[in-house]
């Protein structure tokens, strides 16, 4: 069985990606998506992540709505370049949250009104208001609700318009996983720390996801974890902690602490299938993927608290009609 089926595989068990597929599935015909008419049936180009651009997606979503859909999955870091730079090359750009700013400054992606998403009220308050209770803290950095707003100047922020830069959708934490045959088996919420993807033990074996604002997070975390340094606010560093956690890095990847970067979930799991990592940046299926062919790594559980990711839905700006 290939990398690309093991991951299929992994996926389709996970629940979160149940909902993926029903909104995937449901996201063309709930914004009215644009389409690309060709000779037959509407065509309609999905630029987006390998985690929830699967075929069994495709396939269904085709069934139910009659059309023609072609999902195109990349890396996070070449996916982002080409939806900055080209967004003539797709209707549907489908990606984290971290992604909107970078679209919104290059115009890459067009105002949605809310009218036009049938199921805007079934929405949960997380997206909308940072929060899932009154009570609780909104996440640091740029949480959904900071940026899915488009403000009367154009510039995006928390005050409600009926204008958004995306359609919400899947949304979970990450951590970091790593092989239970080399790395001691700790306990989640006690033992398990970010610290560990800094820790010697494990030089020369550690991958880090080649996505800048997604590793620079899990280094800060590690870096604060093994006590290296502090942050006054880790969601919004200031250019003397960006300098000291960049020498902290420079140093670790001088002595060959790091053994490479990956740039898709399909390489992460070819990483440690083939020993060449045993601890590092991972996203959930491609734990499920390894313990598939009997790789024991685990998703670990940090004591200092998960990393937050939010899907998005976006509109190109170049797409026009329906």
């Amino acid at each position: 069985m290939s990398t690309d089926d093991l991951l299929q595989t992994a996926i389709t068990r996970r629940d979160f990606l149940k909902t993926s597929a029903t909104l995937a599935a449901g996201a063309a015909a709930t914004i009215h998506a644009p389409y690309i008419h060709a000779q037959g049936k509407a065509t309609v180009r999905v630029l987006g992540t390998h985690v929830t651009l699967q075929e069994i997606i495709r396939k269904r979503a085709e069934e139910e709505l009659g059309i023609h859909l072609v999902f195109e999955p990349r890396g996070d870091a070449e996916q982002l370049q080409r939806g900055q730079n080209n967004p003539a090359s797709f209707d549907v750009y489908e990606h984290w949250s971290d992604a909107i700013r970078v679209l919104w400054r290059a115009k890459a992606i067009q105002p949605i009104d809310t009218k036009r998403i049938s199921h805007w009220n079934e929405i949960n308050s997380l997206t909308k208001t940072g929060k899932i209770t009154p009570e609780a803290s909104i996440g640091l950095g740029d949480a959904p609700v900071r940026i899915i707003n488009i403000q009367s100047d154009g510039s995006l922020g928390t005050q409600e318009t009926g204008q958004v830069t995306f359609m919400p959708y899947v949304h979970n934490v990450d951590s970091f996983g790593y092989n239970t045959k080399i790395v001691p088996k700790g306990e989640p919420y006690k033992t398990e720390s970010w610290g560990w993807l800094l820790d010697e033990r494990y030089k020369g074996k550690v991958t880090l996801i080649n996505a800048p604002t997604i590793g620079i997070f899990d280094c800060a975390l590690a870096a604060q974890a093994q006590g290296l340094m502090t942050f006054k606010d880790m969601g919004n560093m200031s250019r003397a902690e960006i300098d000291q956690l960049f020498d902290i890095l420079i140093k670790k990847k001088e002595s060959g602490h790091f053994t490479d970067f990956w740039n898709s979930v399909p390489e992460s799991v070819v990483f440690f299938k083939q020993g060449q990592a045993v601890i590092g940046s991972m996203f959930s299926p491609a734990v499920a993927a390894l313990n598939g062919t009997g790789i024991p790594v685990i998703y670990a559980a940090p004591k200092e608290g998960y990393r937050a990711w939010h899907g998005v839905m976006c509109l190109s700006a170049m797409t026009k009609g329906r």
